[in-house]
């Protein structure tokens, strides 16, 4: 597809202004309207060469600069430049001492990037196979679209050959696919272009300016009952996504890293028109259970909805971390501190939900106890412990003095009875499984005065 006809598919019939170069630059640079709401996008266009790779630069370097002086989201759409002979080999850059060290060289757009990182979304649409310098930029946004056929990686397979010997398919290397369930470097693979720009559209949506959001029905579109959805048998594994969807209003809820660390499940929906982050634990998927992988993406989740000030509505069932070597040797405890240290910071309003299971440090990787939220609640059937009944059963194998077994015994005792946490004041309040979305909406609707967004940079884990 034409670079024009891509800038057109992202903004508003009829609201395109673009911003023409002096020059020939291998750019396009437009600004319009996405869902009503300004909006920015830079676009590389493989079918015009620039006069000079160098000074073509200075007009996407400008542009970015003018998006810090006056800011709104900034769509990036990424192609194959003109002066690439083939996107399936590494190319010598003309200007290259200048692209690389100059003060305005392509230091500078990443520096850009990180300027901008918090202060306005910035999401980016990878049209081509990326290489090298090229492939920092996409990853210095906050939300990445991919085209099936597209890709990225620092070596090209040539590169990758020649240098260290090794022969690989480039779907392995930095295919769509990979990058999107291995990797976990970008959010959603696209099947076509009006697919990639559809989802940008709908993403941007969640962050139009109050006055610009839309009200909705408070019912979702399903006339299933929360009590329905939820198996009474925590052992029972089941997909978070039903809950999530029934949450959400007419049902439609955009999932980022939909493919990667799947026991998590991160987006946003809208609840009774407030745009809202949801953080749930699957136990369809590993349990559940917290790895190094389902840190990271919780970590880059909270810090998107922190910066822009979107409320959290954390939705727990895990029995929480998961141990040995190989998980120690990924570095679970660090993944797990920064997850737990933007947690505590975010300044947004939090609502933590102990659904079923929400066991040991798995209670602060959602955001319940101290570790920081507004309100702590469960539903009537969850556990909140230390360790399940199996767990706890297994460690006490092989004689357990008296004491241990009495504290067990009261341990257990509290947790399997919600009611034992709102007596101490350890839970705010108990909410029956079918009002669980209008104690979220009263929620919402208590914090929206408040506007918490800190505009910091979006952390890229």
């Amino acid at each position: 597809m034409k670079t024009i006809k891509r800038v057109e598919l992202l903004f508003d019939t009829g609201t395109v202004e673009l911003l023409p170069a002096v020059k020939p630059s291998g750019y396009i640079t437009a600004v319009g309207k996405i869902n009503g709401a300004k909006a920015y996008c830079s676009a590389i266009n493989p079918d015009e060469m620039p006069t000079s790779v160098f000074d073509g630069l200075q007009h996407h370097l400008d542009f970015m600069e003018a998006i810090l002086k006056d800011p709104a989201p900034f769509v990036m759409i990424m192609d194959t430049p003109a002066y690439h002979s083939t996107a399936s080999k590494s190319p010598f850059p003309p200007d290259a001492d200048r692209l690389l060290a100059s003060k305005n060289g392509i230091g500078k757009w990443y520096k850009l990037h990180s300027e901008l990182s918090g202060k306005v979304p910035q999401i980016t649409v990878i049209c081509a196979k990326m290489g090298a310098s090229l492939t920092f930029p996409p990853m210095l946004c906050d939300v990445a679209v991919m085209l099936k056929d597209a890709g990225m990686s620092l070596g090209r397979p040539d590169v990758v050959e020649k240098i260290v010997g090794e022969k690989v398919d480039y779907s392995r290397l930095g295919g769509a696919e990979m990058h999107a369930s291995i990797s976990g470097s970008i959010d959603k693979v696209a099947e076509t272009d009006e697919d990639a720009f559809a989802f940008v559209r709908n993403y941007l949506s969640f962050f139009k300016d109050n006055s610009m959001r839309e009200s909705f029905a408070e019912n979702s579109v399903s006339s299933e009952k929360f009590s329905d959805l939820i198996p009474t048998d925590s052992n029972i594994a089941f997909d978070m996504h039903k809950i999530v969807a029934n949450l959400a209003d007419t049902g439609k809820f955009i999932e980022l890293r939909a493919n990667f660390a799947k026991e998590l499940i991160t987006g946003f929906a809208h609840i009774n028109g407030q745009p809202t982050g949801i953080i749930a634990n699957n136990s369809a998927v590993r349990g559940g259970i917290f790895f190094p992988e389902t840190c990271r993406k919780n970590t880059r989740f909270i810090s998107i909805c922190n910066a822009f000030g979107i409320p959290i509505v954390f939705i727990a069932d895990s029995a929480g971390f998961m141990v040995g070597s190989v998980v120690e040797q990924a570095g679970i405890i660090k993944e797990a501190s920064l997850m737990m240290q933007t947690i505590a910071n975010a300044k947004i309003a939090k609502l933590s939900v102990a659904l079923r299971r929400d066991y040991t440090a798995g209670v602060y990787a959602m955001s319940g106890g101290g570790i920081g939220n507004d309100t702590f609640i469960a539903l009537p059937t969850a556990t909140i412990s230390i360790y399940g009944q199996a767990v706890a059963e297994k460690l006490s194998e092989g004689g357990t003095s008296e004491e241990e077994c009495e504290n067990r015994r009261k341990m257990l005792s509290a947790a399997q009875d919600p009611r034992r946490y709102l007596e101490k004041g350890l839970i705010d309040e108990i909410i029956e499984p079918n009002n669980l979305k209008l104690r979220i909406s009263q929620f919402l609707s208590d914090m929206k005065v408040e506007n918490r967004a800190t505009h910091t940079p979006i952390t890229l884990v």
